[in-house]
């Protein structure tokens, strides 16, 4: 699984309230927290919220070099899951 600068680019940029970026069958996604408890993305991995990133000192003007690195971390830390 692969997040992609363009998937943390999305979580920054939502105008969901309290968006999170989850993995879901194969895919990333940006959702509102509060769909975690409906069918369609019940099982899925919760990856990072966008407060979380905004902690990180990420925000909407972030490099787009910078956002590949902070996704390429996130990357990482799942892949590592199911090692």
């Amino acid at each position: 699984m692969t997040v992609k600068a363009s998937d943390l680019r999305a979580l920054l940029t939502s105008d969901l309230p309290d968006p999170t970026l989850v993995q879901v069958e194969g895919r990333v996604e940006v959702v509102q927290v509060d769909d975690l408890d409906t069918d369609p993305y019940r099982g899925a991995l919760l990856l990072l919220s966008r407060a979380e990133l905004l902690g990180r000192g990420v925000d909407e003007s972030t490099s787009d070099v910078e956002l590949e690195r902070q996704a390429a971390t996130i990357s990482t830390a799942v892949n590592d899951l199911g090692a």
